[in-house]
């Protein structure tokens, strides 16, 4: 795409200046090579009426996916999923940037809160099919997607687990990674469809995994608490954020080690190749910057400032954009009620380009988004011309769930269009701080807990209430300088992933309290997290929720995980047919019948 620019006279100065001092041998600084990063170069081009690009991101806290235009970033509209959603890839291929190579039809987005998958069709723009995962697993992400398209990984970082998923039907496979405690964390595979690559939150390793049949083979160590991993296009490298280590790994895919340590700003947490696997773009939270890694010598070539704390990030089809999602807005915008919005910043990062480098758009966004890629927006068909059509006519099968009317001489399937419950049979009121001591107490047939966030932890960290418990949960904030970040609208969460991540999913900013109100009736071990981004080590925020059987003390293998693994809280009765995994399914999948590639 051929971009227009309006240049004012300071900008011409300045790229004169640098052109002039990057051709002598010895660079003079002048106040012309220092860029205003506050200034956004005026270009004419910027609110185009129709976008060549368009970026999906999964909103976290708001159980949506945006919609936004590239590079206009417009938001055109937010696809309701589910309770808290972090990654996806889309279908088609794995093949090129973290974008893949899509063929426009659906995407598969993890939800934290609800601990499931759901499929979104592209072409309609809604949610089709939820995928129940067998509990306990606890996913956070499910970003990997097999070279042929008919496999998916998910790491359940919850629970210490690794899944593959069969996206035909809903099979699964779940291993066990040892020792633990364990913590699976953004996972990619191979372009050869050999490997499966996972950061180890807590053993500061990625893991290596063979994909068929599936098992891990190796643990490779890198920096402190690694985060992002990528495999670049050419499936040559594996990039790994060293987020307390301020690095990033290059890990050799043939040799499986590490072969470069490069440092880069502070808290690196997420990367993003472009498609040739030259340049690696990542986030450096402490640092409020974009890095910008040469993959093929290994070292930092530029940073880009950022308006402020990025997180997730994204990349153009075309390489021209690079989207940093941030996970603060610090005062940028004007407030519009308790939870401050956070942003998206698109930066220009075609060298070609007299803006390279620079911001070129900056709007708040819903939710705390996470992951985010982008599709040229020709993938996605104009209905109203009769474009896409054959999507129908050619069918649709959704296991043993077969819908379909009569049209002519034959028949046409319909696409169903899921509403997700999302925040219904839950009970939520804000109060005044609530200075009452953490912990559990009971007030006539209520259990009253009382939790207190701060950076980076909760108090208590263990709950136990007897199943059919009336619980009434108030978290409050009562953190005061947010860490490393000392950010004044820091927003602490609480959330108990799977059945009751619907029903708690509380925010707390300073000064106030939430409150839910739910009944206990499910027994089981359910862990609880951090879902609003809170610093650099939100994800150290981690305790857990035991609802324990008559006579028993819930654990990991016993609870009424069976019943849970339905569920039946995401959707109505009339679209629970839509739900795709069932335990005889994967209970089929553990006797030893792994669905191969």
């Amino acid at each position: 795409m051929k971009k227009a620019f309006a240049l004012s006279l300071a900008t011409l100065v300045a790229l004169v200046s640098f052109a002039v001092s990057a051709s002598a041998k010895t660079t003079v600084l002048t106040p012309f090579d220092k860029r205003d990063w506050h200034v956004i170069a005026p270009q004419d081009s910027d609110a185009p009426l129709r976008d060549y690009a368009i970026l999906y991101d999964a909103g976290g806290v708001d159980g949506a996916l945006g919609v936004i235009g590239i590079p206009s970033m417009r938001t055109y509209r937010h696809i309701k999923c589910g309770v808290d959603l972090h990654n996806f890839p889309f279908s088609g291929s794995n093949a090129g940037n973290n974008n893949g190579t899509p063929d426009g039809k659906y995407l598969y987005v993890s939800d934290k809160g609800s601990d499931t998958i759901a499929e979104v069709n592209l072409q309609t723009g809604w949610p089709e099919r939820i995928f129940a995962l067998p509990k306990p697993f606890g996913i956070h992400h499910s970003a990997a997607l097999s070279p042929n398209g008919k496999y998916l990984w998910a790491t359940g970082e919850l629970t210490g687990k690794m899944l593959k998923l069969r996206l035909s039907d809903g099979a699964t496979t779940v291993i066990d990674v040892p020792p633990a405690p364990s913590a699976p964390d953004y996972p990619d595979t191979g372009r050869a469809g050999n490997y499966v690559f996972s950061g180890n939150y807590y053993h500061s390793t990625v893991m290596v995994f063979q994909q068929d049949p599936f098992k891990l083979v190796k643990e490779i160590p890198v920096g402190k608490n690694p985060h992002g991993t990528n495999v670049n296009p050419t499936n040559r490298i594996v990039s790994v954020c060293d987020k307390l280590s301020a690095t990033l790994s290059l890990i050799d895919v043939q040799q499986l080690r590490v072969r470069k340590v490069i440092p880069v700003g502070a808290g690196p947490l997420h990367n993003q190749w472009d498609t040739l696997g030259k340049y690696d773009y990542l986030s450096c939270f402490v640092s409020d910057s974009t890095s910008k890694i040469d993959g093929i010598r290994g070292q930092l070539v530029d940073e880009f400032p950022i308006h402020y704390r990025v997180g997730h990030n994204s990349i153009a089809p075309d390489n021209a954009y690079y989207c940093s999602q941030n996970k603060f807005s610090t005062g940028l915008f004007t407030p519009t009620g308790i939870v401050f919005a956070v942003n998206f910043e698109l930066q220009d990062i075609d060298e070609t380009s007299p803006t390279y480098g620079k911001s070129v758009k900056l709007i708040p966004v819903d939710g705390e988004p996470h992951e985010g890629r982008m599709i040229f927006a020709n993938y996605i068909q104009r209905w109203n011309t009769g474009k896409g059509a054959e999507l129908f006519t050619k069918g649709y099968d959704l296991g043993d769930v077969h819908i379909s009317f009569d049209k002519g001489p034959g028949l046409a399937k319909v696409r169903p269009q899921l509403e997700p419950k999302h925040a219904d049979n839950t009970s939520k009121v804000w109060i005044p701080r609530d200075d009452g001591k953490p912990g559990i107490t009971k007030e006539g047939d209520v259990y009253v807990v009382r939790i207190k966030a701060f950076s980076y932890g909760y108090v208590p960290r263990f709950i136990h209430v007897p199943k059919g418990a009336k619980v009434r949960m108030i978290l409050t904030n009562i953190d005061k300088a947010a860490g490393l970040t000392k950010n004044p609208d820091v927003t602490m969460g609480l959330a108990v992933y799977g059945y009751y991540g619907m029903r708690t999913m509380l925010i707390s900013p300073r000064g106030i309290s939430q409150v839910a109100e739910f009944v206990a009736d499910k027994a089981g071990e359910y862990e609880f997290y951090c879902q609003h981004f809170c610093g650099p080590l939100h994800l150290e925020m981690r305790g857990t929720f035991f609802v324990d059987p008559p006579g028993g003390q819930a654990s990991l293998a016993n609870g009424d995980y069976d019943s849970v693994s339905m569920q039946e809280q995401l959707l109505d009765e009339s679209e629970s047919e839509f739900i795709v995994g069932t335990n005889k399914l994967m209970n089929t999948l553990k006797e030893g019948n792994e669905p191969t590639i």
